[in-house]
């Protein structure tokens, strides 16, 4: 069960990062933004 979850999480990455990016590049903002996106990401990773 873990394991698929934390596969389909890795899957997930990609696609949230482009997301992240294209909303960076829409409001103009930088660093607090991805680190505020990624942090339930790495933490759903962690577990």
């Amino acid at each position: 069960m873990s394991r698929s979850i934390r596969i389909c999480s890795y899957l997930l990455l990609p696609l949230i990062y482009l997301l992240v990016n294209v909303k960076i590049a829409q409001l103009g903002e930088s660093f607090p933004i991805t680190i505020v996106t990624f942090l339930p990401v790495f933490a759903v990773v962690v577990h």
